[in-house]
């Protein structure tokens, strides 16, 4: 299954019941202003660094950068991919849900 999170994680309350929802091996992409949640030292960052290792978290490069986020303070387990890579993700899961 293929979780996608667009909104601000400090906005409401999306973002958490996403991450309470993910199972074993199933994809989180942060796009959009959710990328928001990968600033080092916030909750939410250490939230995604709590989730099962068979949990696959992308983030969407352009809207990072769009919002001066930088690439090189990522944790490892972060991919940062492009739309093109999104596509392919929405593609090749029977199970899409948009946060």
């Amino acid at each position: 299954m293929l979780h996608l999170v667009r909104h601000s994680p400090h906005s409401d309350s999306r973002f958490a019941s996403c991450l309470r929802s993910l199972g074993a091996g199933q994809h989180l992409v942060l796009l959009e202003d959710a990328v928001y949640a990968l600033l080092p030292g916030t909750g939410q960052a250490q939230s995604l660094g709590l989730l099962p290792a068979s949990v696959r978290i992308h983030a969407i490069e352009s809207d990072m950068l769009g919002r001066g986020l930088t690439l090189d303070a990522l944790p490892s387990r972060i991919q940062v991919i492009g739309y093109e890579q999104l596509v392919e993700l929405c593609v090749a899961h029977e199970k899409v849900i948009s946060w």
